[in-house]
């Protein structure tokens, strides 16, 4: 019988560089429950790390915790189908919010640009500045 390694928090926390605070938190909300020995250390096996990789993708795709959580659930519970037609939706929701802020970025890169073009033309002037060296957010440009 092959043994499991089993590592303390301390060298989850280096190994995957997630704070050991952060570790804690996702033992506290339910994600990443940990064994505890006589002494109260927490004890983490390969997959719990394996666990913390899965939720640490799923931050970076912009997954709620809760969503996060939902989801682990339905992976230990359910099949490789039922996973896929769990997650498929939420990424697709993902991929909607990113698109939505894109736009909204690029739409602000158009405005900083005629800003920074508004402020480059505004005269040298030692009197108190008047309307056209201010950004206005109703002009637009070509």
């Amino acid at each position: 019988m092959a043994t499991v390694a089993v590592v303390r928090i301390s060298e989850v926390s280096r190994r995957s560089g997630v704070a050991a605070s952060t570790l804690r938190f996702y033992e506290d909300a339910g994600l990443l429950p940990a064994a505890r020995l006589a002494n109260g250390y927490r004890d983490y096996d390969e997959a719990d790390l394996m666990r913390l990789d899965l939720i640490e993708a799923s931050k970076e795709l912009g997954l709620s915790l809760e969503q996060i959580g939902e989801h682990l659930a339905v992976l230990r519970t359910r099949s490789c189908t039922d996973v896929r037609e769990h997650l498929a939706p939420l990424l697709a929701e993902q991929v909607h919010r990113l698109e939505a802020k894109r736009t909204h970025l690029e739409a602000l890169s158009a405005r900083l640009g005629a800003a920074q073009t508004d402020l480059a033309a505004c005269p040298d002037s030692d009197a108190h500045c008047s309307s056209e060296c201010v950004m206005q957010r109703q002009r637009h440009h070509p």
